[in-house]
C-alpha cells in the first residue's frame, strides 16, 4: 500500500513563517466569526466599574483598591474619544490578544518540539473561547494572558540565549504585569529562585545573573515605592486593599469572626450576614463603597447596570471602621486553629476539583525529576510554568474570598482567577501529551496499520 505523505511533508518541510501564518490566518478568522456571532456583546461587572476611578499618581491620586496600568490604558482611551473610547478599548485588548499568538507559538515550538503539537496547542490557544471571550470584557484579564505570554517568551529567549538585555528586561517586566494585577506578586519570588538555581548550575552566566538581579531590584524598589504611595496618600502601605475583603469573607465564612474579639463589628456581622458575605463586608470595610460609588462617576452610563453593580450600589454609605481596627480583627480571626482546618478543607477542595492538571503536574515533576538525574538537564521553561500555576493556586486557596472558592462547596467561578495561568496550563496538558506521544513509537504503529489494510 503506498504511503499518504502529503500531511507530513506539509507540516514538517514548511518553514516556521509558512506554518504560523497558516495559524494566525485560521484564528483570525475564526475570531472574526466569534465576536460576530457567538458574542458580539461587550461584557462587564461590578469589578470593571472599580478600573474607573479617577487616578492621577503625580498628582497623589492613587486608588487605593486597583493598581494603576488598567485604569491608565482606559484613560488613555478617553482620551482619545470619550464616546467611543469602550470601543477602542476592547478593539485594542483583541490586537494584542491576536498578536501574542507569535510569540506564544514561539514558545511552543521551544518547549514541545513537535510540530504537529505545536500547531494544535496554538491552535487552542488562539481559539479557546474562555481565553478569547476577555478581550471584549472591560477587565485586565486579557491583558493578563497576554502579560503572561509574554514573560514567559522573555524567560525561554534567555533560556535559548542567555543576554545581559534579555535577562534585566527579564528581572524588571514583573514590574509592569503587577501594576496591571497584584496576583504577578508571585513572579517576583519565581524569578528569583530561577536566579538562585541558574547560578548554582550555571556560574558562567554571572554577568547576565547580575543584569537580572539589576532588573528584579528595580521591579522591587517600584513596588514598594508604590506601596508607599499608597502609604503617603490613603494611609495603608499596600499595593491593593482588595485583599481586605477577601480575607474579610473568608473568615466570616469560615465562623471564626467570632473569635476576632470587637463585639461592635461580630454583631454587625451577624446581623447581616443572612443577606449576603458581601453585605457584611461592605459594610465593614464601608471605605470600598465610597470608592466604588466615586469609580460609578466615570463609568459609561450608557452601559446597563449588571445585577452585582446593582448589588454594590445598594449597599449602604455608613460608617468607615478604621483600617487598623479592621485588620486587627481579621489577623486574630485568622490565627487561629478552626481557621487552619478552613484553609485544609479549601485545599482538598481545590485538589478535588482539579485532580486531573494536579495529577499531570504532578507526573511532569517526577519526569523533570528522572530527566535530571538521568541526562543532568533541567527543563526551565516548564518548571517556569508549573511553579507559576502552583503558586497561583496556592494564593487563590490562601486569599481569594469564598465568592470563588468555597470551603463547603464545589469551586464556581475560581476558573477566572487563574486566568494569567492559562497559557501556562495549556502547556503543562500539552506536555504532558508530547510525553505520551514520545513514549510510543509511532513509526511501529503506522507500519501496523498499514500492514491491516494491505
Amino acid at each position: 500500500m503506498k504511503k499518504n505523505n502529503w500531511l507530513h511533508n506539509t507540516i514538517n518541510r514548511r518553514p516556521d513563517y509558512f506554518l504560523l501564518g497558516g495559524v494566525l490566518f485560521f484564528c483570525f478568522f475564526y475570531r472574526l466569526y466569534y465576536f460576530k456571532f457567538i458574542n458580539p456583546d461587550i461584557f462587564y461587572n461590578s469589578d470593571s466599574v472599580s478600573y474607573f476611578a479617577p487616578i492621577n499618581i503625580f498628582n497623589g491620586n492613587i486608588d487605593l483598591y486597583r493598581t494603576p496600568v488598567y485604569p491608565y490604558i482606559i484613560k488613555f482611551f478617553k482620551c482619545i474619544s470619550s464616546e467611543h473610547f469602550i470601543q477602542y478599548l476592547v478593539l485594542f485588548q483583541q490586537a494584542l490578544s491576536f498578536f501574542s499568538i507569535i510569540p506564544f507559538y514561539y514558545i511552543s515550538k521551544k518547549i514541545l518540539k513537535n510540530k504537529y503539537l505545536v500547531i494544535l496547542t496554538v491552535l487552542f490557544y488562539g481559539c479557546y473561547s474562555f481565553i478569547i471571550i476577555q478581550n471584549i470584557n472591560i477587565n485586565p484579564e486579557s491583558l493578563c494572558i497576554i502579560g503572561s505570554v509574554l514573560i514567559l517568551f522573555l524567560f525561554v529567549r534567555y533560556i535559548e540565549k542567555p543576554t545581559k538585555h534579555t535577562a534585566f528586561l527579564l528581572g524588571l517586566f514583573p514590574f509592569i504585569l503587577i501594576m496591571l494585577k497584584p496576583t504577578y506578586v508571585i513572579v517576583m519570588l519565581i524569578f528569583f529562585i530561577f536566579l538562585i538555581l541558574r547560578y548554582l548550575f550555571f556560574r558562567k552566566e554571572k554577568k547576565e545573573l547580575c543584569w537580572g538581579l539589576l532588573g528584579w531590584f528595580i521591579a522591587v524598589i517600584g513596588v514598594l515605592s508604590y506601596c508607599e504611595m499608597n502609604k503617603i496618600y490613603n494611609g495603608e502601605f499596600v499595593l491593593s486593599k482588595v485583599e481586605l475583603n477577601n480575607s474579610l469573607s473568608n473568615i466570616i465564612t469560615s465562623e471564626t469572626y467570632k473569635q476576632g474579639g470587637d463585639k461592635e463589628l461580630i454583631n454587625l456581622i451577624d446581623t447581616t450576614k443572612q443577606n449576603g458575605v458581601y453585605v457584611s463586608v461592605f459594610l465593614l470595610n464601608n471605605g470600598c463603597i465610597d470608592n466604588y460609588l466615586c469609580s460609578n462617576e466615570n463609568f459609561p452610563q450608557y452601559l446597563k447596570p449588571t445585577k452585582d453593580m446593582n448589588f454594590c450600589l445598594s449597599i449602604p454609605n455608613t460608617v468607615n471602621y478604621s483600617p487598623e481596627r479592621i485588620n486587627k480583627f481579621v489577623k486574630k480571626s485568622q490565627y487561629t486553629f478552626p481557621y487552619l482546618k478552613y484553609l485544609i478543607r479549601r485545599f482538598l477542595n481545590t485538589f478535588l476539583d482539579y485532580k486531573v492538571l494536579f495529577s499531570i503536574i504532578i507526573l511532569e515533576l517526577i519526569f523533570l525529576l528522572i530527566a535530571y538525574f538521568k541526562n543532568k538537564k533541567i527543563l526551565w521553561s516548564l518548571f517556569f510554568c508549573i511553579l507559576f500555576v502552583s503558586a497561583q493556586f496556592a494564593t487563590i486557596i490562601i486569599v481569594i474570598g469564598q465568592f470563588s472558592l468555597n470551603a463547603y462547596a464545589p469551586i464556581e467561578a475560581v476558573n477566572r482567577l487563574l486566568l494569567p495561568s492559562y497559557p501556562f496550563i495549556i502547556l503543562i496538558v500539552a506536555y504532558f501529551i508530547y510525553i505520551l506521544i514520545s513514549s510510543i513509537d509511532l513509526n511501529k504503529m503506522i507500519k501496523m496499520i498499514n500492514d491491516t489494510y494491505e
